[in-house]
């Protein structure tokens, strides 16, 4: 029974697991789907042999009319590692099976543009040379989710990444973003693992932690095989049924695992009297089945095993040095042993199980290793087409490393971390890069000639792809390294050059102080002539840095000299920074309509010169400009619009484009859209420093306080105050929520406490939309102060606490129905509350105002004060109109404080309290041309359009496209309707409508 190859053919067990693959198969696409399924299991155990069998009969119940796309690669044990390996062993598996044009015709375009983006594609990766795009690596990723999302609109796919324990840092980083983008897409990702001692410590262990992963995934965990399970497997080899007590007795001596299993049927000891001595571990097993090969064979496999997972026949041709019928018959030799198998599309060996290559490598001695990595290293670069998946960098830096060739190693290790970094695999051109710093540049004479650039340089490439690879500290780290290999007095510039990067790095770490300190180093070092890029950086960010510090008229001059410089000495991309800049000031003294065209020429600019962040900040920058224009709604479209466009490309998340969220959740907020405001904003800030995302989370904070989340809010607050900054745009809306948070706990002394801090830090601004949003603020403080003492004594107080709020002094031409008006008449209205003289009518106005500006949120509360000073002077029908109103406005929101407040008023008042229409509500808010459902559940007027297309059975995609909305907005409201509603699914959701009848029409 030796050469018995039918056991092998044997599905045994697993029925369960291999159906569950099917359902899940099935149901890809589906509001019910989950997309994505990890298998683990101890080495031999089956993960393998369950995928295939699982691809086959899928492919087979296909049917020749139907359409299965079936992508399957294998991560490799390479060190540190192949980017993309597992993907780009798909993808050439899949043209070989199908065809060069397979791909190109279902892949649709985001394949030829993958191709461009990843070495080891078929007619692909990036010319030699060419420069590296710094915020690329997620185009790779948006490519290939867009790819898959081609293939599966053509048929139901399946994309198989087996042995992830081995994935390079680059795959690590695609596979969770594949997972979490994935929405109705008819894609399925199977990923197999080892568990245990082979991830402990590992990233691929935090990722299977990380619960946002961990809801979207469905995991098959392998057993081994039961006793009933093995019996059928030996049984198989040998056409009948074995005595229960032999299958005993293998069942404990394999414990269960397949693989080993496996081998007693082809070792054919399954029928040997002498098997009861077999030993637990496979690895004697196996070494008596490489003691039986010849030497030619023997050498043929030692080489297999260091070469890596597969290795082609002219490479093992040229390391064996054997004639060519002496190869032939070793590799017949090692195929009759079942330790290597040919692929016979890629003419490719490697080994039937990793375990048999973990042991012929144990078995090799360290002189025989370091000469078999040398002899592969001096073949692969005689001809690096031997190397079998077309990226020949990596495993050459693999090799001459261990064969402790230094100089080789060098050279080899930054031109594969610099062919990294051109495919956009940042990490693995990281681990290069630091193998090269840490170890190999001590080791090389004159190993700056080796490498081909100086320390300082390669410094600085290691800083620029841990930036990118998500590792600011390790990426200053470098940077610092980089200063201090540099003499100032003998190379000025490049000094200049490298403090200005170290400015821009401790600006994404958000320690401002050191940044400013950085840019002005830069600014002292970098010669004014000749005009350079350089310098015109560091002005241009010098004037940003007046801007940001609430110097305005001097940051608008300093950013026009930025300006001047970048054009002299023709930096195109500078010229746009500094513009932005321009616009961005202009806007923070009241003229937003000055400011929007240079804006607007910063964002034509970036868009020119293909710099990616600066279009980001150019596009944070116009729309906050349009939201101090009073165009909400504009600003909310280009935010929006701009987000989206970045996920559809796979861009990633930089500081700039967290701004950008940031100013998109901030203009919702005012808009009213607060769940779409708080699902913007918590992606902004997941898994990143306080430092980083003070603005996120301050809006954050006020979306928690209005709904009163008041322990939340409490937290973010106190976090923020650590190093809240000079910004007075940062400080005015902080020194509010603080004043906030305390008016809704009815903790006067910590309101009046945060009311006279914020005087002192906000004191002196040149912008006046944040003097008179806190002013307003503080004056509700006042006015809401309870009254202990005579109203004589009272008014004197409060002359006295006013006199320090003088200082904000309020300007003396206001534009009517602008924010600047509304919230002058806001603060006269608080004023006179005080003092029990405002008026119902008086509120009524500042309403209406609100309203004409999109401010929901505002509106209820000056409605809410409108029925308290009709309650006052008694009328109750405009108690209960102006109280329905802000009711109803509030509660929309889940606005809890205020719609308590609210509540309490009509209770004192004795009025009927019911979610009416607000006065001077418009007609478009209610669902065009249909009758708005009366629903239990407080659903807004979007929620329950959304709600009516989920019951008429359409996708998130479908949806987004009807309504003209981004698929992430639909998933938002989705989670909105579900969590209102009380229910876990879209299909609950659409039963309960029809069983409440809300869309009797549909």
């Amino acid at each position: 029974m030796a050469g018995d190859r039918t056991a092998r053919a044997a599905f045994v067990g697993r029925r369960g697991e291999l159906e569950q693959l099917r359902r899940l198969l099935g149901a890809v696409g589906t509001p019910a789907g989950i997309g994505t399924v990890l298998i683990a299991g101890e080495a031999g155990v089956g993960k393998s042999r369950l995928i295939s069998e699982f691809t086959a009969t899928a492919s087979a119940g296909a049917g020749p009319s139907g359409r299965l796309h079936v992508l399957s690669g294998a991560c490799i044990n390479l060190g540190v590692g192949v980017p993309y390996a597992p993907l780009v062993d798909a993808i050439r598996r899949l043209v070989r099976e199908r065809g060069d044009g397979y791909l190109t015709k279902y892949g649709g375009p985001a394949y030829t543009e993958l191709t461009k983006l990843i070495a080891g594609l078929p007619g692909g990766g990036p010319a030699a040379g060419a420069a590296a795009e710094p915020v690329s690596q997620m185009r790779v990723f948006g490519a290939v989710l867009r790819m898959l999302d081609h293939l599966g609109a053509n048929g139901p796919t399946i994309l198989v990444f087996e042995d992830l324990h081995w994935a390079d840092p680059s795959t690590l980083d695609l596979v969770p973003y594949l997972v979490q983008a994935q929405t109705d897409e008819r894609v399925l990702f199977v990923f197999s693992y080892r568990p245990g001692r082979e991830i402990e410590g590992s990233r691929l262990m935090d990722l299977l932690a990380e619960t946002t992963f961990s809801r979207r995934t469905r995991h098959i965990k392998l057993p081994a095989f039961t006793e009933e399970e093995l019996g059928e497997l030996l049984s198989a080899s040998v056409d009948d049924a074995l005595e229960p007590a032999v299958v005993q007795q293998y069942h404990r001596l394999t414990g269960g695992n397949a693989f080993f299993a496996e081998e007693l049927i082809v070792d054919g000891r399954l029928t040997d009297p002498t098997a009861s001595h077999l030993p637990l571990s496979l690895e004697h097993l196996l070494s008596s089945r490489l003691h039986q090969l010849g030497p030619h064979a023997r050498g043929v496999v030692d080489v297999a095993a260091v070469a890596g997972q597969a290795v082609g026949y002219d490479l093992l041709a040229e390391v064996c040095d054997i004639r060519p019928r002496e190869l032939d018959d070793a590799l017949r030799a090692c195929d009759d042993q079942q330790i290597l198998r040919l692929d016979p599309q890629r003419k490719t060996y490697d080994f039937r199980h990793a375990l048999l290559r973990q042991v012929v490598l144990d078995d090799l001695g360290p002189g025989h290793l370091r000469e078999l990595h040398a002899g592969l290293a001096e073949a692969l670069t005689a001809d690096p087409t031997l190397a079998a998946d077309g990226n020949p960098a990596a495993m050459l830096a693999h090799h001459w490393f261990e064969a402790r060739r230094w100089p080789q190693a060098l050279r080899a290790a930054v031109v594969a971390a610099e062919e990294a970094q051109r495919s956009q695999a940042y990490r693995v051109a990281q681990i290069q890069y630091e193998r090269v710093l840490d170890r190999l540049w001590r080791l090389v004479p004159d190993a700056g000639t080796v490498a081909g650039m100086t320390e300082d340089r390669l410094l600085s490439s290691a800083a620029e792809a841990a930036r990118w690879a998500g590792d600011l500290d390790q990426a200053f780290r470098l940077l610092r390294r980089a200063i201090d290999a540099v003499d100032a007095g003998e190379r000025p510039v490049r000094a200049g050059e490298l403090h200005e990067r170290r400015g821009r790095y401790l600006w994404e770490q958000g320690v401002n102080d050191a940044s400013i300190a950085a840019y002005r180093q830069a600014d002292t070092l970098l010669p004014q002539e000749p005009p350079s890029a350089a310098k015109a950086r560091v002005l241009a960010a010098l004037a940003t840095v007046e801007v940001q510090s609430g110097h305005y008229r001097d940051g608008l001059a300093a950013a026009r000299t930025a300006v001047a410089h970048a054009r002299r000495a023709g930096a195109r991309a500078e010229e746009g920074r500094a513009l932005n800049t321009v616009g961005m000031a202009l806007t923070l003294l009241d003229e937003p309509d000055e400011g929007v065209p240079d804006l607007l020429s910063a964002v034509a600019i970036a868009k020119e010169v293909d710099q990616l962040e600066d279009l980001h900040r150019a596009y944070g920058n116009l729309t906050v400009a349009l939201e101090h224009a009073g165009r909400l709604t504009e600003s909310a479209k280009v935010a929006l619009d701009e987000l989206d466009r970045c996920e559809a490309a796979g861009l990633p998340q930089t500081k700039s484009t967290r701004v950008l969220a940031n100013n998109a959740g901030t203009t919702l907020v005012m808009l009213g859209r607060w769940d779409e405001a708080e699902s913007l904003l918590t992606r902004a800030i997941h898994d990143r420093p306080v430092r980083e995302t003070r603005y996120p989370r301050l809006t954050l904070a006020e979306i928690h306080v209005a709904r009163g989340r008041f322990g939340r809010a409490a937290e973010l607050l106190r976090e923020l105050q650590v190093d809240a900054g000079t910004d007075p745009r940062f400080l005015g809306p902080l020194a509010c929520c603080l004043i906030e948070l305390a008016l809704w706990q009815r903790d006067h002394a910590a309101a009046a406490a945060a009311v006279e801090r914020g005087i002192g830090l906000i004191k002196g601004t040149e912008h006046v939309l944040s003097l008179l949003r806190f002013r307003a603020v503080a004056l509700r403080a006042v006015a809401d102060t309870p009254r202990r003492l005579s109203r004589q004594q009272h008014q004197e107080e409060l002359a006295g606490r006013l006199a320090e709020l003088e200082l904000l002094i309020e300007p003396t031409q206001v534009e009517p129905g602008s924010e600047v008006g509304v919230l002058s008449a806001q603060c006269r209205a608080e004023l006179d509350r005080a003092g029990s003289a405002d008026t119902a009518e008086q509120w009524e106005r500042i309403a209406a105002d609100w309203h004409r500006l999109d401010r929901p949120y505002h509106r209820a509360y000056a409605l809410w004060r409108a029925a308290e000073a009709a309650l006052r002077a008694g009328p109750r029908e405009a108690v209960a109109r102006d109280a329905g109103g802000a009711y109803r406005l509030a509660r929309e929101r889940s606005a809890k404080p205020l719609t308590r407040a609210v509540e309490a008023l009509a209770e004192s008042a004795a009025v009927p309290l019911e979610s009416v229409e607000p006065p001077g509500e418009d007609a478009q808010q209610s669902i065009p041309q249909q009758r708005r459902p009366a629903d239990p559940w407080g659903l807004t007027v979007r929620e329950l359009e959304v709600l009516r297309l989920v019951y008429a059975g359409d996708t998130n995609r479908m949806i987004a496209r009807k309504l003209h909305i981004a698929e992430r907005t639909v998933a938002v409201h989705v989670g909105n309707i579900l969590r209102k509603s009380d229910v876990e699914n879209r299909q609950m959701a659409a039963m309960a409508a029809q069983r409440l009848q809300l869309f009797p029409d549909s």
